[in-house]
């Protein structure tokens, strides 16, 4: 049996049977105050498979590319820790990636989900990026955009998993967003045969109006469409040259990000936040050792260089998701409760396109019925390479808000992507091409003043050239098409 296994009490018999075995103990047994480590027993089996050997952006059976899920069971907290009448009631198997959610009086008393990833409480944040997001991440260097989104309710852990929080010990305990990062620039310093910029944009979608964390003076930002997907028109693009430069620009965001506390979390977000990290990769140009017309401004590996240069531009997009809660639970009132029911909205309509894409019958995709949907639109079945991280809560009181979250993430799985790798020309190609070519009209112009220029006794008159030399006259027409006749009148 695995030594993690034995940590967490799971043990390694069938599921059927385990679980048959674990509800006839509690029918049989009086009610006793269980240990902690019994009560947070929610593995059948702890192992985690070996992620490494798997490949980025592993194919569907039909050879194409759709959203990858994962779920992850975040610890119970203290209070739910201290309850006596707590049933386990949500059993993971890492070894499946299945998850079997048992409900009391309901007609199905086990629904079984399967995904592409599971993740215990006991699991580390390292273990989260490894499985959901470092695929994706070595995908966007490579040109792809990604997409990392975390879904669940609100408390579930959401903001934990993606961003930095402070342990209890004061160390810091990195999320996905700072991993992301720290990936990105590692790679880019061991790459010696190509030069990266990277550049970092934080944005809100509060109650409906989209604000730029970066700029909280910028708010009601309106999105556009072009060439290259949908935008929002006016965002702070900053330019980072280091993981603590992204950590910097993430905690400036969030002082300017809406938070509040509610019965289900004391630090619960009022909206939708994204940070767009672009990565822009560029081959290197290494003039030989020695060369004389390396040294030169526009020398000739430079002028080659240019001409032939291409950017690899790929968008990671890291959405951490404000959680659904019902009013009763929560107790918002006032503005709280406005924007609970506004959020709710646009989870609902994300859910509405996610059903949309996931049906091959469907003709019509809702993405503009929120602006949360409208621009994650290249990232629901786009040009995106997505990954869904779903986090649910080991209480009983919120199993419904628990198996709406698996559903939620089941039917992602349905959802089919199309990526390609993004290139685009570098603006220093496009100005050599427009230099070069306003070089050729200016040379073409002088000679055409040339031939029109009295001094020099030529004249060009649309048809042929003329040439009065002195007392010598020559006329040569030339005819399009055909061959030339030239005719010589010699004066003595």
């Amino acid at each position: 049996m695995d030594h993690l296994a034995v940590a967490c009490g799971a043990t390694t018999l069938p599921m059927e049977r385990s679980l048959r075995q674990t509800f006839n103990r509690a029918a049989a047994q009086p009610k006793r105050r269980r240990p902690a480590n019994e009560r947070s027993l929610q593995t059948m089996d702890a192992k985690f498979p070996n992620y490494e050997k798997r490949s980025r952006s592993t194919p569907d059976d039909d050879g194409g590319e759709r959203v990858r899920v994962t779920v992850r069971l975040r610890p119970p907290s203290k209070a739910e820790q201290q309850r006596d009448d707590e049933r386990p009631f949500i059993f993971l198997d890492t070894e499946r990636n299945t998850v079997v959610l048992r409900r009391t009086g309901s007609f199905d008393a086990f629904t079984e989900f399967q995904f592409d990833g599971v993740l215990p409480s006991i699991c580390q944040q390292v273990d989260v990026y490894n499985v959901a997001a470092r695929p994706v991440v070595l995908d966007v260097l490579e040109g792809y955009n990604g997409t990392i989104m975390a879904y669940g309710q609100t408390g579930a852990g959401k903001t934990y998993t993606l961003s930095d929080k402070l342990a209890c010990g004061g160390t810091s305990v990195e999320g996905i967003i700072p991993r992301s990062a720290a990936e990105i620039f590692a790679r880019a310093e061991q790459d010696n045969e190509n030069e990266y910029h990277v550049s970092m944009s934080y944005i809100q979608i509060y109650m409906e109006q989209i604000q730029d964390l970066l700029r909280p003076e910028s708010s009601n930002m309106q999105i556009r469409e072009g060439e290259n997907g949908v935008y929002v028109s006016g965002v702070e693009e900053v330019a980072v040259k280091s993981a603590e430069d992204v950590m910097k620009l993430l905690l400036l965001g969030d002082r300017n990000r809406a938070f509040s506390f509610t019965k289900l979390n004391a630090h619960s977000s009022r909206s939708h936040a994204i940070v767009i990290l672009t990565v822009e990769r560029k081959a290197k140009c290494i003039p030989e050792p020695g060369s004389e017309v390396s040294d030169r401004p526009h020398s000739a590996c430079s002028a080659g260089f240019l001409e032939g240069e291409r950017v690899l531009v790929g968008k990671l997009f890291l959405v951490d998701l404000a959680g659904s809660e019902r009013l009763k639970k929560s107790g918002s009132e006032g503005i709280r409760a406005s924007e609970a029911m506004s959020v709710n909205l646009s989870l609902t309509c994300l859910g509405k396109c996610i059903g949309a894409r996931a049906d091959p019958n469907s003709t019509h995709v809702p993405f503009r019925d929120s602006k949360l949907t409208r621009l994650l639109q290249e990232s629901l079945g786009g040009n995106a390479k997505t990954s869904l991280i779903i986090n649910i809560a080991p209480c009983n009181d919120y199993i419904q808000e628990s198996l709406s979250s698996l559903l939620f993430g089941s039917r992602a799985m349905k959802v089919a992507t199309r990526a390609i790798i993004n290139v685009e020309e570098e603006f220093r190609v496009l100005t050599k091409n427009l230099q070069d070519t306003l070089e050729m009209q200016d040379e073409r112009l002088q000679t055409l003043e040339m031939f029109d220029s009295p001094d020099n006794g030529i004249s060009y008159d649309g048809i042929g050239i003329n040439f009065v030399k002195g007392g010598a006259t020559s006329a040569s027409s030339a005819k399009f098409g055909g061959e030339n006749k030239a005719s010589r009148d010699i004066a003595e």
